[in-house]
């Protein structure tokens, strides 16, 4: 029955985003122009950008209740009316090839679905993707959270996941995922289909399906995979555009741009690549305007509403340039502490021309954790077909400057330029939303020059191989999920299994209630605690100090009364385990709580790392994780 309530709250969310999507596409006179399933595929990835967009009112105005939600999923179902009424084009007998690649995707998309039934264990999608979704609704209403990176963010795609999780629960949330990351596989399809054969689209879409970053982000709450669809559409637009010259594809364009801008702070980056392509439009100046103008509209919220609390749009980027104020939300040896970690901290090498020619073969092959490539990398079809490619390029460089395709290839080498050399993190998994693209251009330009000079069966190697090796990296990467499925294993022992530290969060919901609130530094544990709690992170708030030299323990004492904190989660090393540094994160101070008698011990449990949920790798310590009450009869603080 559950999942039951489940299955239908997930239609009834892609039903309302078909239907916002195909609104949009009516009212700029777009809907006719496409091929009918192009058309619902390009509704449903505007459509679940709407939905973020307009959940966010709901949030502002505090009516993230049953009601509420469920009226405006309705509303968007309505919209179904306008996509008209469906046509099929048969494309005639599908060859063998076509049905190997359909068979494996289908193998794909069962492997996914086992993803999809079983409860989220990716850290981030813990610590915030579904946790601030979880608190907001808890909440009633869209609240502040004062954290950089994961908190004081744009959270348009988070939006989306609230009426999933308010009204069919954590099933329908997961399935949530799953299902908008077809979508995006099925846009990136559609673009391919307009300039390659049906076989080669199949194959570059599976590549794209299958590529490790892809499965590693997909089907968890992580964004990057469905910011692709926003990608997708808005290269398509900007392709049409140019062709056509009509000024409505400006506009949608700027539409699914700005939905990127509301999505993630690097929307910005790709908002400035479009620009720069809308400007090879015949009527530049006016489309230009126009795109910017959609840009504005549908990417503004998340800025304002971080002015509004902080005064910095882009909080806490802009520190020490715009004022402040004195809401203690940030200060400078916080601000110095997150530039260190998130970009010094993030980079494998220097800035350089070299190194951003070098980037993509360093990412793949390169072990560096800055790479982030160990489990979330790109694959290696590009670098398979680079030489096709190259050589395409090369045979038709007379061509390069009139062909239709020249707004995505300015789109992705403009995002990449502003990206790799503005210094931010070089983790692969940032570059995922223009991955399609790149993808979809290095084939068409290798099967361009294959065709001409005769060396088809090397690219078919290349792709053979690149599916080959991914799909065995599905297969393996989807046991951990098969296991928990067909054995009929609880949810408490999957979670035992692939949640770091997850009998802490069954130790705090045991012992604390809701007149309690906790703070820990365990961040992967946000979305499974169910009372009141605070994260502390080391460089990315500043309202509880723990920056390893931080020694003030009565200010430290004085800051988590000030936020309400009866309790902390410590992690303790016991001999012989780490120490140093991770040890001495907050350490000092609630061992200092400890001896002034302000904080005391109520109950303790291990604490297990766990390195790989995919290989069922983790490491076994004697650190264990404490409970600590805060105040006493004795405390002079």
């Amino acid at each position: 029955m559950v999942l039951l309530v489940s299955v239908l709250v997930l239609l009834l969310q892609v039903a309302s985003c078909v239907g916002f999507g195909g609104v949009v596409l009516r009212a700029l006179k777009i809907s006719g122009r496409l091929p009918w399933g192009e058309r619902v595929v390009t509704a449903f990835v505007i459509g679940f950008g709407a939905l973020g967009w307009l959940m966010f009112f709901l949030g502002v105005a505090g009516l993230f209740n049953v009601s509420a939600m469920a009226t405006l999923l309705g509303l968007g179902a309505v919209g179904l009316m306008s996509l008209g009424r469906p046509t099929v084009s048969s494309g005639g007998a599908f060859t063998a090839i076509e049905k190997l690649l359909f068979a494996c995707l289908a193998v794909a998309l069962v492997l996914d679905v086992f993803q999809g039934l079983s409860p989220p264990a990716d850290a981030d999608t813990m610590a915030y993707h579904f946790a601030l979704p979880k608190l907001f609704l808890h909440e009633g209403r869209l609240i502040f959270v004062p954290r950089a990176v994961d908190g004081a963010i744009p959270l348009l795609l988070q939006m989306t996941y609230i009426p999933a999780l308010g009204l069919g629960g954590e099933r329908a949330l997961t399935l949530w995922t799953m299902v908008s990351g077809w979508g995006v596989a099925w846009a990136l399809y559609f673009l391919c289909r307009r300039y390659l054969s049906r076989p080669w689209s199949l194959a570059l879409t599976l590549i794209w399906f299958t590529t490790p970053v892809v499965l590693y982000g997909s089907g968890t709450g992580q964004i990057e995979v469905r910011n692709a669809g926003f990608v997708i559409i808005a290269v398509a637009a900007l392709i049409r555009g140019r062709e056509t010259g009509l000024l409505r594809y400006a506009a949608l364009a700027g539409l699914a741009a700005g939905l990127f801008v509301g999505a993630k702070y690097t929307g910005l980056l790709f908002a400035t690549a479009c620009a720069v392509a809308v400007l090879t439009f015949r009527h530049r100046l006016t489309a230009l305007m126009l795109f910017s103008l959609a840009v504005g509209i549908v990417g503004f919220q998340w800025y304002v509403w971080n002015w509004i609390q902080t005064g910095d749009p882009v909080f806490p980027m802009l520190y020490g340039i715009l004022d402040y104020g004195d809401s203690g939300y940030w200060d400078a040896a916080h601000d110095q502490a997150m530039r260190n970690n998130l970009f010094a901290g993030e980079r494998a090498g220097p800035i350089s021309v070299l190194s951003a020619l070098l980037y993509p073969f360093r990412a793949t092959f390169a072990t560096s954790p800055a790479f982030d490539s160990e489990r979330a990398g790109l694959g290696v079809f590009l670098l398979l077909v680079l030489p096709f490619a190259g050589a395409g390029v090369w045979r038709f460089r007379d061509r390069l400057l009139a062909s239709p395709l020249l707004p995505a290839a300015l789109t992705v080498i403009v995002f990449y330029g502003i990206w790799f050399f503005s210094g931010s993190s070089q983790r692969a998994r940032h570059l995922v939303p223009i991955y399609p693209v790149a993808l979809m251009l290095m084939g068409i330009a290798a099967g361009r020059w294959a065709g001409v000079g005769g060396a088809a069966k090397p690219l078919y190697a290349a792709v053979t191989l690149t599916l080959g090796l991914q799909m065995a990296g599905h297969g393996v990467s989807s046991l951990n999920y098969i296991r928990h499925i067909f054995t009929g294993e609880s949810k408490e022992a999957f979670l035992l299994r692939n949640l770091a530290g997850y009998d802490s969060a069954r130790l705090i919901n045991g012992h604390l209630g809701p007149t309690d609130k906790i703070l820990i530094t365990t961040r992967q544990l946000s979305y499974y605690i169910d009372v009141p709690y605070y994260f502390a992170n080391i460089s990315f708030q500043a309202q509880v100090n723990i920056l390893p030299e931080a020694h003030d323990a009565a200010l430290y004492y004085r800051q988590l009364r000030a936020l309400g904190i009866t309790h902390i989660l410590s992690t303790v090393f016991l001999p012989g385990e780490m120490s140093g540094d991770k040890e001495a994160h907050g350490s000092l101070q609630w061992r200092a709580l400890i001896a002034l008698g302000c904080a005391e011990e109520v109950a303790r449990t291990g604490y297990r790392a766990i390195m790989s949920r995919s290989l069922a790798a983790w490491t076994e310590t004697s650190a264990q994780q404490a409970i600590l009450r805060l105040g006493g009869p004795n405390c002079s603080l």
